[in-house]
């Protein structure tokens, strides 16, 4: 038992490590054509791998600066549900939660924000709560989930803020989960994007979000009824409607206007689309700018990227020097791994520019196959950077003990220490050899002189 909690405990840190680090997505931020003119302030296109190291930001427009996430927040408050309910072990299906005066008092009352429509007294499984709460604004939902899962609504978003610092969020920050602005309740398109990767590695939470509409049945004091998504990009009867796409989540702040994250698919290709700060409404009084928007994104992305393999794995790309190996003067340098990713249709693997770098220029003998010389930068279109692979040794090679004998009494020979004795050595026989003639000297003479 206490192994398998080790094992557990050390698949979620190498998660999260990797998720922190895969979260610095490789970015080659492609200009969008002229014709895709987004009302969007902040905006960005990420290819979907099949890991956070795998995705790549195709596109991004102010992907750092900070906006108020409204009811895009319902994305942390999904992942963190999803993560206390694994880790506790809840079942989502038996567990409720009840929606209460004190609650509704506390949180809803007099903010105008949107209700599910719960009544007091009522009690919903988990899986309903959340559910309602990531395919509607559903404030109440919202609330009694948060009490529900961490005894009090401050606890869950005390537990969101942590779990945001955990898997790299810069700037992001919640004061509650209703969604309703605050100055101390922002995010990026870049925090949103590491929020969703997080959240996408448990399956319930596609299958949530995906929802066209959920049947509730609560568990005492109400009766059953049907909720509907609210996102018309999902909706056969909506004029947006968008068949590529899977899932996604909207949320409209009062002073910056609509924001949308969304999962599109399309011909073996995953594509994330994330806008904030879309007018409410457009010049010419048009409406839904933010689905609009999200729409044109994922049709250029899907329109003009390929996915391919622009570097193999056993391409020589540099050498180094060797020492003590016998008839062989260097070792060839290969990619870690091969490297793959979504470019546009017209790059080609051989006009991708292959830049290294070495961090070591000789090695020593053994050497192990894989062992770590430098890196190779991906660029395109002169400067775009598309990724990096570490470079290592395509071989291992053993020591060849009489060159290492060889080149070890070569090393004395050129150690300063070596020449420095050495010429001590011979200043002291120097001086032995000129006080001996002196000394033979003086006593020849003083024989002569006895004589």
């Amino acid at each position: 038992m206490l192994l398998k909690k080790i094992f557990s405990a050390l698949t979620v840190l190498t998660l999260l490590c990797a998720l922190a680090v895969g979260f610095a997505a490789p970015a080659a931020a492609y200009t969008l054509p002229e014709d895709v003119r987004l009302n969007a302030r902040a905006a960005a296109v990420v290819f979907l791998g099949g890991s956070a190291e795998e995705d790549a930001f195709i596109y991004e427009k102010d992907a750092d600066a900070v906006h108020a996430p409204a009811a895009l927040v319902r994305l942390m408050a999904g992942a963190y549900t999803l993560k206390q309910v694994k880790e506790k072990g809840l079942d989502m299906n038996t567990v409720g939660g009840t929606y209460t005066l004190d609650l509704f008092n506390t949180y809803v009352a007099g903010t105008g924000v949107t209700a599910a429509g719960m009544e007091f007294g009522e009690q919903w499984s988990l899986r309903d709560l959340l559910t309602v709460s990531m395919i509607q604004t559903a404030s109440d939902a919202a609330i009694t989930l948060a009490a529900t899962v961490s005894g009090s609504v401050e606890e869950f978003v005390a537990g969101m803020n942590a779990l945001a610092t955990e898997i790299g969020c810069e700037k992001t920050h919640f004061a509650n989960v209703t969604g309703l602005d605050s100055l101390s309740q922002y995010t990026t398109v870049r925090d949103l994007y590491r929020i969703l990767r997080y959240a996408m590695q448990y399956p319930e939470f596609a299958e949530i979000c995906s929802q066209v509409q959920y049947n509730v049945q609560p568990l005492s004091g109400g009766r059953g009824y049907t909720i509907v998504n609210r996102l018309d990009m999902l909706r056969a009867s909506s004029t947006f409607r968008y068949t590529p796409l899977k899932y996604g989540r909207t949320g409209l702040s009062e002073h910056e206007g609509w924001g949308l994250a969304s999962v599109a698919s399309d011909s073996g290709y995953d594509y994330l689309v994330i806008v904030l700060g879309c007018p409410t409404k457009g010049e010419n009084g048009q409406v839904g700018l933010h689905y609009l928007d999200t729409m044109a994104l994922f049709r250029w992305a899907f329109r003009n990227f390929t996915y391919k393999t622009l570097l193999a794995d056993s391409e020589i790309l540099s050498s180094v020097k060797v020492r003590h190996v016998w008839g062989r003067q260097s070792v060839n340098l290969v990619p870690a791994k091969a490297f793959s990713t979504v470019v546009p249709n017209t790059v080609e693997a051989g006009t991708v520019i292959k830049k290294v770098t070495l961090t070591q220029t000789e090695l020593t003998a053994p050497i192990e196959k894989g062992t770590v010389c430098g890196k190779v930068e991906l660029i395109v279109n002169v400067d775009e950077k598309i990724g990096e692979v570490e470079l290592v040794t395509a071989e291992g090679m053993q020591k060849n003990a009489l060159l290492a004998a060889l080149s070890g009494i070569g090393s004395v020979f050129t150690s300063v220490w070596f020449w420095l004795i050495f010429c001590v050595l011979l200043a002291l026989i120097i001086g032995y050899i000129v006080y001996a003639v002196l000394d033979a000297r003086r006593h020849r003479r003083r024989v002569g002189k006895k004589r």
